[in-house]
């Protein structure tokens, strides 16, 4: 390792994140990113590595995309972040843009957020008010972000960092995959909403069985409780499909489509 990368990390130990850095260095990765391009990290001492991290961080079209550059680049010339308080050009035609890839007429509005787990805050939010409950159904493992009740609905581990486990019985977790539990949680129709990830990452990834997640958006609807799709992960074309929930549900047609022709 040369000696501006070790005075280098020694200043990202001291002004950013000493624990993260010194397990790298314990793991024998001495990686320091001075930029990225395409699908390549380069080092700081100048080796170019391909970009293989495959999590919530990955970016689907690179890092720095020409035509994606050509347009912040275009659209800075004109808008800023704007006013909150009136309609604005921009954010209304992204609003309809995002409209026209959802999946049926009923997905009508945007609410705008910083980040996945604001989105989920409003999300859980919007989903208390319109059932005027309080309990909220998650997944075993679950990691819906480290925001104020995005932390409560994943896994203590992340919960009890920030003291924000949940101490009223308002946030409860049920396995994956599993509608019986499902439906036990739903039963005393006191929970507003249910949340899950498509494809729960924290919990390794598993693949929703086949009719699961059609069958727990129907428990909710017998049961008066909503249902969050978080797609922070899944969505914008990670499963081949615009939405990953989608997939699921076109999957679970066919396979009943098969069942019917071989019934």
């Amino acid at each position: 390792m040369s000696q501006a990368k070790q005075e280098f990390l020694a200043r990202s130990k001291e002004f950013w994140n000493p624990g993260k850095i010194q397990d790298w260095i314990d793991m024998g990765v001495d990686l320091v990113i001075d930029h990225r391009e395409g699908y390549y990290l380069f080092d700081m001492d100048g080796r170019r590595l391909i970009d293989m991290h495959l999590n919530g961080g990955t970016y689907n079209l690179g890092h720095r995309h020409p035509e994606l550059v050509e347009v912040l680049k275009a659209g800075t010339a004109r808008f800023d972040m704007g006013n909150h308080h009136f309609p604005a050009l921009a954010r209304t035609a992204l609003a309809e843009a995002l409209q026209k890839c959802a999946p049926g007429p009923n997905f009508k509005y945007t609410a705008y957020g910083s980040g996945g787990g604001e989105a989920i805050d409003i999300a859980i939010k919007t989903a208390r008010h319109a059932r005027q409950k309080r309990k909220i159904v998650s997944i075993i493992k679950a990691y819906h972000g480290h925001t104020g009740l995005a932390v409560k609905t994943g896994d203590d581990r992340f919960s009890k960092l920030f003291l924000s486990e949940d101490t009223q019985d308002e946030f409860v977790q049920v396995k994956f995959n599993d509608l019986n539990a499902m439906e036990d949680a739903l039963r005393g129709r006191d929970v507003a909403v249910v949340i899950m990830e498509t494809i729960p990452a924290t919990y390794g990834f598993p693949m929703p069985d086949i009719g699961y997640l059609p069958a727990v958006k129907a428990l909710c609807e017998r049961y008066d409780a909503l249902y969050i799709a978080d797609e922070v992960q899944t969505g914008l074309m990670r499963t081949g499909e615009m939405w990953g929930w989608v997939k699921s549900a076109l999957l679970s047609r066919i396979s009943l489509s098969i069942s019917g022709n071989t019934g």
